[in-house]
């Protein structure tokens, strides 16, 4: 069977061929040369239109999705974990960046299997998850668009793990077993600023970094339950919500941060806080809370003062 001479058909027929792919095929195409890129790029403009966002998820296994405005989704690319003992001499660059994979595809939808290692280390042998979904995304810039905007879904295990630096992030949801340290958070959040959202599961170890990029995200959700990142949420939160547990909350914390909102003093953003505090946890005292800040209660039997204006 003779080759398909594709550059040599109008660009009406052009189109139809490539409406025909599926999406993973096209970014596979995109990789074989400069060229095909640029053809790519433009019979399929209206197609890459209807992208909303690009979903990063991680689990089990790796997918990048291309979310649409109508809320359909289909697959850009899947990655399956390599173990770490094995290694393969095929080879694909993308971006720069070589990723390894082999033709005996394990699932049906596959007709070669991209693999990526988990961990990170020193050795400059190995390209592990973090550095392909960011080499992807740069490839991606230059398929679908520079200015579409992405989310992170991760979902695994393992302390050594490093979150990839995206770009254009306006939404996370974290969950990394058993924990997450402060420097890799606030790493994460230097390269991703000014999210939508970003929740953060099962809990932070250790304390950010005096001016984190995590305290300027629009709404945060996290466990705290060694309270360490509540304190000073409650000196420097920028956001618009915040929803965290966590084991105790001092009445000094309280008392100034609401101090500080009820002067307009900081916390011009702010929406909703929601601090839950966990059982057998270090109560605060209200009364002194109360007393501090100046409450004072309605005496429901006197009238409401009426104020009327003239029309």
């Amino acid at each position: 069977m003779s080759p398909l001479r594709l550059y040599n058909f109008p660009y009406v027929v052009q189109r139809e061929i490539m409406d025909s792919l599926d999406l993973q095929t096209i970014f596979l195409l995109s990789i074989s040369s400069k060229r095909m890129n640029n053809l790519i790029v433009s019979v399929e403009k209206v197609r890459f239109n209807k992208i909303k966002y690009i979903l990063y998820k991680l689990t089990n296994l790796a997918s990048i999705e291309a979310v649409n405005y109508d809320d359909t989704s289909e697959v850009i690319l899947r990655l399956q974990p390599i173990d770490s003992h094995v290694t393969y001499s095929e080879k694909l660059s993308i971006s720069g960046t070589s990723i390894e994979f082999d033709r005996s595809a394990q699932l049906s939808y596959e007709d070669l299997t991209l693999r990526f290692r988990w961990y990170s280390t020193t050795s400059n042998e190995n390209v592990f998850v973090n550095q392909i979904l960011e080499s992807i995304q740069r490839h991606s810039d230059g398929l679908i668009g520079h200015t579409k905007e992405c989310r992170l879904y991760f979902l695994t295990y393992g302390r050594e793990f490093m979150l990839p630096k995206l770009r254009k992030v306006s939404g996370s949801s974290i969950f990394l077993l058993p924990s997450i340290d402060g420097k890799t958070l606030d790493e994460y959040c230097s390269a991703s600023p000014n999210q939508d959202f970003l929740q953060v599961r099962p809990e932070i170890t250790s304390r950010l970094k005096n001016y984190s990029a995590f305290f300027g995200m629009k709404c945060v959700d996290f466990d705290d339950p060694n309270s360490l990142v509540v304190p000073e949420l409650l000196r420097k939160f920028t956001g618009r919500q915040a929803f965290t547990r966590t084991s105790k909350i001092e009445s000094s914390d309280v008392i100034r941060f609401l101090k500080k909102w009820k002067s307009n003093e900081s916390f011009e953003n702010l929406e909703t806080l929601h601090v839950t505090l966990g059982y057998n946890s270090k109560r605060f005292n209200p009364a002194e809370i109360k007393n501090a800040i100046d409450i004072k209660i309605l005496d429901g039997s006197v009238n409401a003062v009426v104020y009327s204006c003239k029309r």
